[in-house]
């Protein structure tokens, strides 16, 4: 109904109809020549979506609103985690992988490079409102250091670390704490896979006692650790602790550079929704996992930078409609990460939503006869309200 209304507002001029020359009269065939010989006003071109600059490094405003590949090896070693579960179905879909250039991805990443590696490491907080896309900021900013060869130590979902875990167990290491071991070596998996090459140069600082008969000597390259903990299921929680540990006191040498990334940082205060075996409430200070990764948002260490997010998912007991740095890190969390720079995401502009808008016609994700008209587009804008995350919700019923 809403498509027939916009169109019978927005068709102007005349019309032939199917049976003009039946109804127009014997000069009719004369009125239709002239019309045809007249001149025609150009088409306008449409959005020019892509751009063949893959490097983040080298994206400016000029490649603001377009769209940039990523090979599938690439993709696979500096994201085996991390990217949201809705873009890797378009990725499988469309058989590629592209970014958008958006301006809070520019801004994160013209501070990133001009990073002073000689000063404490700078935070970084992506805020918005649902679906403006966060994540991909984040994701974006990922892409960037990797290329520029920094260590990523990306934590992705940090709320599933606070709720529905898959077993909590008593820590060996401090028994008033809690380690989640099936959440910890998935994580060490996927940071091996990132990392190989750093975590075989790094070497470990001092000797750690796993058990009676394992422990890793001084000197031993990091991937040894990490392997530790993926074959002792049951340590990985404190190996997570050593790595972090290590890579914080090492980073300042000058070795390497680290990017720390955490998505849904806000996740880290609050509460949980994890019980002990008396059914009482378990608090973050109690999970290991949660007290090794505080100690990395706080930018006591140099030669690196700190970007995270804020989400709602991960924030437990929270009002729907809350966003702000202030309304979700809450007064704790607040004060522990500022000073911060603050980083919003926002709904497509005009351009950015043209561009996606013709990127979903050319890989056919947009397959309803009156999608490419722009009856359609205009009432796709309505219906999505230009935010990336209903846009892409709401084309994928058509």
């Amino acid at each position: 109904m809403m498509l027939r209304t916009l169109k019978r507002l927005l068709c102007q001029g005349r019309k032939l109809e199917p049976d003009c020359f039946l109804r127009g009269g014997p000069r009719a065939w004369q009125s239709t020549a002239t019309a045809q010989d007249a001149p025609v006003a150009p088409e306008t071109p449409r959005a020019i979506f892509r751009t063949n600059e893959s490097d983040p490094a080298n994206h400016t405003e000029e490649h603001a609103g377009r769209f940039y590949s990523i090979p599938f090896p690439e993709l696979k070693v500096i994201f085996p985690h991390g990217l949201p579960a809705r873009f890797q179905l378009q990725v499988k879909t469309f058989n590629e992988a592209c970014f958008m250039v958006r301006k809070p991805s520019l801004e994160l990443l013209s501070y990133l490079k001009h990073t002073n590696f000689a000063h404490p490491a700078i935070r970084y907080v992506i805020y918005g409102e649902r679906g403006t896309g966060k994540t991909m900021t984040l994701c974006h900013a990922i892409h960037y250091c990797a290329k520029q060869d920094w260590l990523i130590l990306h934590i992705p979902d940090a709320h599933r670390w606070v709720k529905n875990c898959r077993e909590l167990l008593p820590s060996s290491y401090n028994k008033e704490r809690f380690d989640q071991p099936l959440e910890a070596s998935t994580w060490l998996k996927n940071f091996a896979i990132t990392n190989e090459r750093f975590l075989k140069e790094i070497k470990t600082q001092q000797k750690y006692t796993w058990s009676q008969r394992e422990s890793t000597e001084e000197g031993s390259p990091l991937i040894s650790v990490v392997e530790q903990g993926l074959n002792r299921v049951k340590n990985a929680s404190d190996v997570v602790g050593v790595v972090l540990k290590e890579l914080k006191q090492q980073s300042p040498r000058g070795s390497f550079k680290l990017l720390v990334a955490v998505d849904g940082v806000n996740s880290l205060w609050g509460k949980t929704t994890l019980k002990k075996a008396d059914r009482s409430a378990v608090s973050m200070e109690e999970l290991t996992l949660i007290h090794n990764l505080r100690k990395m948002v706080t930018n006591d260490w140099t030669r690196g930078a700190i970007v995270m997010t804020l989400s709602r998912t991960g924030a437990v007991f929270q009002p729907r409609g809350a966003y702000l740095p202030s309304e979700l890190l809450g007064k704790e969390g607040f004060e522990t990460l500022d000073p911060f720079v603050p980083i919003k995401a926002h709904d497509y502009t005009d351009l950015e939503f043209e561009s996606c808008y013709q990127y979903y016609l050319e890989r056919r994700w947009l397959q309803h006869e009156k999608a490419s008209t722009d009856d359609g587009q205009l009432e796709l804008r309505f219906l999505s309200g230009s935010n990336p995350g209903e846009f892409e919700r709401v084309s994928a019923f058509l």
